[in-house]
């Protein structure tokens, strides 16, 4: 599992003076943060592509014996 980013670029201004407001913003996906440079909250997604590993699960549909 890893770990939120400390100081990530507030997407307003683009200034790394940020920090973690609450862990758990308006969803449970999501993470505060408040910026000092243009002194705006924002919240980023907790999820990434690339923290994904292995294939997306996908759904398996059954059929009933003899069918299909």
């Amino acid at each position: 599992m890893s770990r939120l980013p400390e100081s990530p670029p507030c997407p307003f201004c683009e200034g790394r003076e940020t920090e973690l407001f609450n862990a758990f913003g308006a969803h449970a996906s999501v993470s505060s943060y408040w910026c000092r440079d243009c002194r705006s909250p924002f919240e980023l997604l907790k999820w990434a592509p690339a923290e994904r590993s292995g294939p997306r699960p996908h759904r398996v549909e059954s059929r009933p014996e003899g069918t299909g």
